[in-house]
């Protein structure tokens, strides 16, 4: 089973939310997110999965971190009490896992040698967070990006990397 990172976050303050909330809305980058974690299963912590429009993600499994959600919260959503309970079930499947927020989660899935793979939305523009992107070290190489400029569904350009170790 494949194991990965998945984030949008600010150039170059690495700002990934503010008061809870995605600081920008870019329609053609959540497309890219369901895009690439279509058909797998979204991993996040309680306040991500609190911000979500609704309660699931179409076409995909979510296991959220918490020791304060209840399980069956919601179809399609599993709540894990720990993360050594993430890694146990994890184990037992065969889907692919995507590592979606917050800024705890991804500073754990960065130290996974499992997790060999990031995607990356680089936003161009400052923007005011309280929410940062843990740094990422240089073990971490581009191996395919793609810029978006502004235009439909882009009013904030971007670039989206692909990184491997």
């Amino acid at each position: 089973m494949s194991q990965a990172l998945i984030a949008a976050l600010s150039w170059p303050h690495q700002v990934i939310g503010h008061r809870g909330r995605l600081p920008w809305h870019i329609p053609l980058e959540l497309q890219l997110f369901r895009e690439v974690t279509w058909g797998g299963i979204v991993v996040m912590g309680r306040r991500t999965y609190e911000s979500l429009p609704r309660t699931s993600l179409p076409g995909r499994e979510l296991w959220v971190l918490s020791r304060s959600l209840k399980t069956g919260s919601a179809p399609g959503v599993s709540v894990l009490p720990s993360w050594q309970a993430l890694l146990e079930k994890s184990a037992q499947v065969e889907k692919p896992l995507f590592f979606a927020g917050g800024a705890d989660i991804f500073r754990q899935a960065l130290e996974l040698p499992s997790v060999q793979t990031l995607y990356l939305s680089w936003v161009m523009t400052a923007v005011e967070g309280n929410t940062y992107f843990p740094p990422i070290s240089e073990e971490w190489q581009p191996i395919r990006w793609e810029v978006f400029n502004k235009g439909p569904g882009v009013p904030i350009p971007f670039i989206f990397v692909v990184y491997h170790r």
